[in-house]
């Protein structure tokens, strides 16, 4: 079995996360945190999983974390991976960053969140599809929804020879936004609505 862990497990992406590790025959889920949310039952937060999961979320820190994990994921918000990736490869854990801060070359992240990247490291773009070698990475820098669908949809066209330009639209739902309400995310503000951002 394979122990894994979950840095911010309390939003809408540790949430799916945990569902998906559920049903994954290697996966054994040992640590789920959350600063706000420690010491209450997962299931406080993910009522679906209540016959699945007996955790409680925890404070840990990365040293904690990798003492106990093979594998984490950070599923928090840009700006927040990069706190917890360094000490965790440096103590030898494999990190999956569902976040933004390893998705992108630094200086496109430093560009487009306004930020400056405090731990530069390099990850491979986490498109299995693509990239094999994402099987043996230390650190994946996962793409975000966008992305995702947009390449997967158009490389078997685009390997084939068949495409010379594509346009994407894409749209997403508000909880694509997060867990935490925003005045462009909260229900009532925006249903019926479709913003370009």
């Amino acid at each position: 079995m394979i122990d894994v862990g979950i840095v911010g497990g309390s939003g809408y992406t540790g949430g799916e996360l945990l569902r998906l590790l559920a049903n994954h025959p290697q996966a054994n889920v040992v640590a789920v945190t959350s600063r706000k949310l420690a010491g209450k039952p997962v299931t406080a937060v993910h009522s679906h999983l209540k016959n699945i999961y007996s955790l409680n979320f925890e404070a840990l820190g990365a040293k904690e974390a990798a003492e106990r994990c093979d594998i984490v994921f950070t599923a928090v918000p840009h700006g927040t991976a990069m706190d917890w990736v360094p000490e965790l490869l440096d103590a030898g854990t494999r990190v999956i960053d569902l976040s933004s801060d390893y998705r992108l070359p630094v200086d496109v992240f430093e560009k487009t969140y306004a930020t400056k990247h405090r731990a530069p490291r390099e990850a491979v773009f986490g498109l299995p599809e693509l990239h094999p070698e994402v099987a043996a990475a230390k650190l994946v820098g996962n793409p975000g929804c966008y992305p995702t669908g947009a390449t997967l949809a158009v490389a078997p066209l685009a390997q084939a020879g068949l495409v010379e330009r594509v346009i994407y639209d894409s749209k997403s739902g508000i909880s694509g936004a997060g867990v935490e309400p925003t005045e462009t995310s909260h229900y009532p503000n925006m249903s019926q609505n479709v913003i370009p951002y």
